[in-house]
């Protein structure tokens, strides 16, 4: 019996130290005092084994100070807290600071480029009312060729103007022209002498007035400077231009009256006259009006002189050349003629 009591100790002896070596390191009391157990009760070691390391456990955690395990969970409180903080306080500073939305810009740089935009457009885009007036000379209308003894013309227009670069520009308009012409032709003088001997002339002369309304389409193309830093532009140009006329009334006196110096015939005149029988002046008036047709036009061209800025703007236009589809248009007077060349001033301001 004693041999078989030696052997069974030996043997779990061997069995607590093979246990023992398969425990955590931080288990090895237990392991050490589950050893002790199987060997004062070999039959019950596995059982006690597992029964003393969970009662050493809850020993260890029970007999651990109260200050360090609560030091312990405050710690692990703050640690687990801490990415919320964390993203709170980041949240926060996002709040605090707002980022710059991709592709956007503030209401100030909005500002900026729109006010960037109109100095750039005021310096090359204009558009607004013409006014015009200047003096339209015929040198001849119809089969009649006579030079005026007085013409104007005046009209309202809208423009548009577009600059290319400093030197360039375009500038069309469109609107109603009204001209207005006189003659005084057939001019003659007769002298005489009465029975008395009293020296009178007979005067025959027939006035014409014209009037025209028209459609007018001007193109001017001009080479000029911008002054630097300004919108203002001195410029010179050719302008060519299609004229529609539209409706047109011409009216003519023919008169035949009687001039003298002589104080008696001038009296025996005024008798004549106040008794109603005077046959003088003379006078015949008759008016004509008419409407083009779609085949009557008026092309023309002019030289240009001038100076533009945004808001007011004047140029001067010589008369150069033209033509008409019809005998019955007006010709006018150009450059450098003797007497009345044909010559009109613009006044434009610029609603943009």
């Amino acid at each position: 019996m004693t041999t078989i009591q030696k052997f069974l100790t030996i043997t779990s002896l061997a069995a607590g130290v093979v246990f023992a070596q398969t425990q955590p390191a931080d288990s090895t009391g237990s392991a050490i005092d589950s050893s002790q157990a199987a060997v004062s009760n070999p039959a019950n070691a596995p059982a006690d084994s597992a029964t003393q390391n969970a009662t050493a456990t809850d020993t260890t955690a029970a007999v651990q100070d109260p200050v360090v395990a609560d030091s312990t969970v405050a710690a692990d409180s703050a640690i687990a807290a801490t990415p919320d903080s964390l993203s709170t306080d980041t949240t926060a500073a996002d709040s605090a600071t707002p980022k710059k939305p991709r592709n956007k810009i503030t209401y100030e740089e909005y500002l900026a480029k729109v006010k960037k935009t109109a100095k750039k457009r005021s310096k090359t885009l204009h558009h607004g009312l013409s006014l015009v007036d200047g003096s339209y000379n015929d040198k001849s209308y119809g089969h009649m060729h006579h030079d005026v003894d007085w013409g104007n013309g005046i009209g309202m227009y809208y423009f548009y103007r577009r600059y290319f670069g400093n030197y360039l520009g375009i500038q069309g308009r469109a609107g109603a022209l009204y001209r207005y012409s006189r003659w005084n032709f057939d001019y003659s003088s007769t002298d005489g002498k009465t029975d008395a001997g009293e020296k009178y002339t007979l005067v025959h002369n027939i006035d014409r007035k014209y009037h025209n309304f028209a459609l007018d389409m001007p193109l001017t193309g001009k080479f000029g400077y911008h002054v630097k830093g300004t919108t203002t532009y001195l410029f010179t140009g050719i302008t060519l231009g299609l004229t529609k006329p539209i409706y047109e009334m011409v009216d003519t006196e023919n008169r035949l009256y009687l001039y003298t110096k002589d104080k008696n015939l001038k009296k025996e005149l005024a008798l004549i006259e106040a008794e109603g029988k005077n046959p003088f002046p003379v006078y015949e008036s008759h008016q004509t009006n008419r409407f083009f047709y779609m085949d009557d036009w008026e092309a023309n061209s002019w030289i240009a002189l001038g100076i533009e800025n945004r808001l007011v703007s004047i140029e001067f236009q010589m008369f150069m050349i033209g033509a008409t589809t019809q005998n019955t248009n007006h010709r006018y007077n150009h450059i450098g003629h003797d007497s009345h060349p044909t010559w009109r001033v613009f006044l434009d301001f610029s609603i943009r």
